[in-house]
């Protein structure tokens, strides 16, 4: 049945109403529903470490600061060493994992640190303990790498499951003031007094003047130590070249005894 033009004005007065109530009823709505500032969480205190001994292990201090207006209720903290290094201490509120190589990230141990503890805005803060790292027998040229979050990041799928460590947890302290960072995540080297053992092994040749001949040849790395160079270009295992190719362009793990 039609509407009569009288009715469908006070219809759409009726709507106009309701649409301006609706409107003063969601600017009343507090800021928590999406306007409110995140927090800024920042890592600091992370250095670069050199002279490590094959056996021998060092104390890995990181501060976390919060440089947003919002205080985080909890924090993660994830260390991730790569194959050369691992965690010889590890505090029941962290698990740790091994992730296999992918992409262009070299296999690595990864420890997540869970604390349940508010970190207010402006304030530094590190664990109470040190995290331990040990250096391996294959140690030589390794990174770290330290995140922090205010969710908690999980699993990585490439990995192992993940395993609590046995140790007593580990809670923040204060930290000194002026010693935050800037930002949320650093990488830092680690090296180690070690050597690694390059071999090339190829076949004889032979040609006449002006010939173009091609030549294979194989390198091998007998250790002790594995190699990580970051040159760019995709992560290989094994390598066999060429002549007349450029053989120092591509990134690559060499393990002792792989080629």
């Amino acid at each position: 049945m039609p509407i009569p033009p009288h009715n469908r004005r006070a219809s759409r007065a009726v709507a106009a109403t309701l649409s301006a109530a609706g409107l003063i009823a969601l600017a009343a709505v507090p800021a928590a529903f999406g306007d409110e500032t995140a927090p800024e969480l920042v890592i600091g205190g992370i250095e670069p470490v050199n002279g490590v001994k094959p056996g021998s292990s060092f104390d890995l201090s990181a501060t976390v600061a919060n440089k947003g207006t919002r205080a985080a209720e909890k924090l993660w903290v994830s260390y991730g060493v790569t194959r050369g290094l691992d965690f010889a201490e590890v505090p029941s509120n962290c698990r740790t994992q091994q992730v296999r190589s992918y992409d262009e990230m070299p296999e690595r141990w990864i420890a997540v640190c869970a604390f349940d503890q508010v970190v207010e805005p402006g304030t530094v803060y590190t664990p109470e303990r040190p995290l331990r790292v040990e250096a391996l027998d294959r140690a030589l040229y390794d990174e770290l790498r330290v995140n922090v979050w205010d969710v908690d990041p999980g699993a990585d799928e490439n990995g192992t499951q993940p395993v609590a460590g046995t140790a007593p947890a580990v809670k923040l302290v204060e930290g000194q003031a002026g010693s935050e960072g800037t930002a949320r995540v650093v990488n830092v080297p680690v090296s180690s007094v070690n050597t690694a053992d390059y071999q090339v092994t190829g076949a004889a040749l032979k040609g006449s003047i002006g010939d173009t001949v091609k030549m294979k040849v194989k390198f091998i790395n007998a250790g002790p130590a594995w190699i990580l160079t970051e040159t760019g270009g995709t992560v290989r295992q094994r390598h066999d070249y060429a002549s007349r190719r450029n053989v120092g362009r591509q990134a690559r793990p060499v393990l002792p005894g792989q080629g």
